[in-house]
C-alpha cells in the first residue's frame, strides 16, 4: 500500500498536469471503473397544466405530430428489435473500447506517461483477444445459469396446468431462492475470474503472450503460490471498502454543491424565459432540455474527475502486487527506471 501510494503521488502530483488527469479520467470512464452516477444537475416535475393542449398547437404542428404517431404505431415492432440491436451492437462496442482501454490505463501507469492516442492504436489487437475472452466468460455465466434454471422453470410451466396451489407457490419461492443463490455464487466466481483477469492483462502486455496465455500463466502461478493471492483478495476487500467510504463522502459533498448550483441556475433561467416567452411552456422545456443534459454531462465528469485517483492507487496496488508476487517477468515501473538512471540501486520490492 505504501508503495502504491508513492507512484500515486508521483503519477497525478509530481508535477500535477490538468490534462494528464483529464486524460486519465477518460480512461477510467470507458474502462467502466469509475462511480456509478444516478441523478443528475436537478429533478423537474411539472403538472399537467405545463403540457399544452391540442388547441395551444397548431393545426400544422398537430398534423405532423400525429403523422409521426401513425408511423410509430404502424412499425412499432420493427422500432422495437431495431432499437434492441443498436442497444447490442453499442455494448459489444463499448465492451471493446473498455477491452482497450484497459491496457492503455496499464502502461499509462507504468511508464507514468499518458498517450492515449498511441497506446490506444498500439493495442487494438491485445484488447480484442480481452474483449473476446470476456464476451466466452458471459456466454459461459449464461450457459450455467440456464442449465440450472430451466429445469425448474419447465417444471413451474407444467404445474399452470394443474392451477394455482401451494405446490407452485412453493416452487416459484424456491426458484427464485434458488437464482439469488446462483446469483451470489457467479458473483464470488467472477469476482475470483475478475482479479485473475486483472493480474493477466499486465503480464499479457509485458511477456508478450496472447491474454489467453497469460491468464493460464497466472493460474499456474497461483497453483504454486496460492497463499499469498488468498492474502491479497482479502487486503483488497478491506481496502475497496476503505476507498469506497472516502470516495463517497467526496461525491456527495461535490453532488450537493452541484445540485444547488444547478437548481439556482435553472430556476433563474425558467423564470426570465418564462418572462420573455409568456404561455409558451413548451417552448421554455424545450430550451432548458439541453441545459439540464449538458448540467448532467458536467456533473458526471465531475465525479469522475475527484474520484479517478481512487481508480488510479487501486491499480497501482495491483501492480505492485503482481511485481512481487510474480517476478518471473519485469515490469518496467517509472520510479524503478528513473532509480536505475540515477545510479541508485534500492530495491523497491
Amino acid at each position: 500500500m505504501d508503495k502504491a501510494f508513492e507512484r500515486t503521488k508521483k503519477c497525478l502530483l509530481e508535477p500535477f498536469d490538468f490534462w494528464k488527469w483529464v486524460k486519465l479520467t477518460i480512461i477510467v470512464l470507458l474502462i467502466g471503473g469509475g462511480a456509478s452516477f444516478n441523478g443528475g444537475g436537478g429533478n423537474y416535475s411539472f403538472d399537467g397544466s405545463d403540457v399544452p393542449s391540442s388547441q395551444d398547437i397548431p393545426a400544422g404542428i398537430s398534423d405532423i405530430f400525429q403523422m409521426i404517431s401513425n408511423n410509430i404505431a404502424a412499425n412499432a415492432s420493427g422500432y422495437i428489435i431495431g432499437a434492441v440491436l443498436l442497444v447490442i451492437i453499442l455494448a459489444l462496442v463499448l465492451a471493446y473500447i473498455s477491452s482497450v482501454m484497459e491496457f492503455v490505463l496499464v502502461e499509462s501507469l507504468v511508464s507514468n506517461s499518458v498517450k492515449f492516442w498511441e497506446y490506444s492504436r498500439s493495442f487494438l489487437g491485445k484488447g480484442f483477444g480481452l474483449f473476446l475472452f470476456r464476451l466466452l466468460l458471459g456466454f459461459i455465466y449464461l450457459v450455467l445459469i440456464a442449465i440450472v434454471t430451466l429445469p425448474f422453470i419447465y417444471y413451474l410451466m407444467s404445474q399452470t396446468d394443474a392451477g394455482p396451489g401451494n405446490s407452485l407457490a412453493a416452487s416459484i419461492a424456491y426458484l427464485i431462492f434458488l437464482l439469488i443463490f446462483i446469483i451470489f455464487v457467479l458473483v464470488i466466481v467472477g469476482g475470483i475470474i475478475g482479479s485473475f483477469l486483472n493480474l493477466s492483462i499486465p503480464v499479457s502486455l509485458y511477456s508478450g503472450s496472447s491474454i489467453f496465455s497469460a491468464f493460464s500463466m497466472v493460474l499456474k502461478k497461483f497453483g504454486q503460490d496460492w497463499q499469498q493471492i488468498i492474502i491479497y483478495w482479502i487486503g483488497r476487500i478491506v481496502l475497496n471498502i476503505a476507498v469506497a467510504i472516502i470516495v463517497g463522502i467526496v461525491v456527495l459533498i461535490i453532488a450537493a454543491i452541484a445540485l444547488m448550483l444547478f437548481l439556482v441556475i435553472d430556476g433563474v433561467l425558467y423564470l426570465v424565459l418564462s418572462a420573455l416567452l409568456l404561455g409558451s411552456d413548451l417552448l421554455i422545456w424545450i430550451i432548458l432540455a439541453p441545459v439540464i443534459f449538458i448540467q448532467i454531462i458536467v456533473f458526471i465528469l465531475a465525479i469522475a474527475f475527484v474520484s479517478m485517483p481512487a481508480s488510479i492507487f487501486l491499480k497501482y496496488h495491483m501492480l505492485t502486487f503482481l511485481q512481487m508476487w510474480y517476478s518471473r517477468f519485469e515490469i518496467p515501473m517509472f520510479d524503478q527506471l528513473q532509480d536505475s538512471d540515477t545510479g541508485d540501486t534500492e530495491s523497491y520490492l
